[in-house]
């Protein structure tokens, strides 16, 4: 019998945890919040409303609180992620973004679900939990979690192009979710989950990306990378070598050199 848990932490009142399972099981059970658990790898079998059913990887299961349920794991390595997500917050975001307007913590689909945007937005969440943009991944997930509610909401493209046009003109310093989903007229759990529906990206990582290329273009230019850090807004020059190897996986200096040393070459070929 194995069980093993290799992370439980908390964040934002919800409790996260990685485990790895095999030849054991959890007896039937409950919660008094909601669980959603990301299946990693392998196969697990769940007893739920008086049915089996059977986790693979890649699927998601989702149980309400109060909700009876058991877990039994066989000889292969079973590996998941999951949230414990209390109904006081998911009430609090239901009412406060117009999804229930009887102030009810909502009631999800439970059991095994196929749901590729909640499993990646699970994924994230859990591998992002000391980053700074911690509350935009939450409302990421809690979005992809409240999908068929919230696809009753606006989805058109001109919000984020507002989104959009702001960041392009504020790239000399960090923007917070907030203006950005001022700018979009909408509020952040909506911004959040329409931003990253048409752009596959957070709204925050996407205006950094737009940071990085405007550095490299700098670059190129053969502008000093201590000066492109400053001009671009970043607080201090580690953080700018970080971020731009972390995207381009070459530091500042390393990518102005590189271009420099191909810069004959290249004339050459253009005689």
């Amino acid at each position: 019998m194995s069980l093993s848990i290799s992370e439980w932490t908390m964040a934002n009142d919800i409790e996260c945890s990685h485990l790895t399972a095999s030849n054991s099981s959890f007896p039937r059970h409950t919660h008094d919040e909601y669980v959603i658990s990301a299946n990693l790898t392998g196969t697990e079998e769940i007893w739920l409303h008086g049915k089996t059913e059977l986790v693979r990887g890649g699927e998601i299961t989702i149980y309400n609180p109060a909700t009876i349920q058991s877990s039994l794991f066989g000889e292969d390595k079973v590996e998941f992620l999951s949230v414990h997500i209390p109904q006081s917050l998911l009430r609090q975001v239901s009412v406060d973004h117009n999804l229930r307007s009887d102030h009810c913590a909502p009631v999800l689909k439970e059991g095994v679900l196929n749901n590729p945007a909640l499993f990646s937005a699970l994924c994230h969440y859990k591998r992002t939990l000391n980053d700074d943009d911690q509350e935009q991944n939450l409302l990421w997930l809690l979005g992809a979690l409240l999908e068929e509610p919230a696809r009753e909401q606006e989805q058109s493209q001109r919000p984020v192009q507002l989104a959009l046009d702001f960041m392009r003109e504020h790239l000399t310093r960090k923007i917070h979710l907030d203006t950005l989903a001022q700018v979009s007229g909408l509020s952040k759990f909506h911004f959040v989950r329409l931003f990253r529906q048409h752009i596959g990206m957070p709204p925050l990582q996407y205006h950094m990306q737009l940071r990085l290329l405007e550095a490299r273009n700098q670059l190129r230019k053969n502008d000093n990378a201590l000066d492109v850090a400053i001009r671009l807004g970043f607080y201090d020059q580690s953080h700018f070598i970080n971020t731009f190897r972390k995207m381009m996986g070459i530091t500042p200096h390393h990518y102005s050199l590189s271009l420099n040393a191909s810069q004959p070459m290249s004339q050459a070929l253009t005689r």
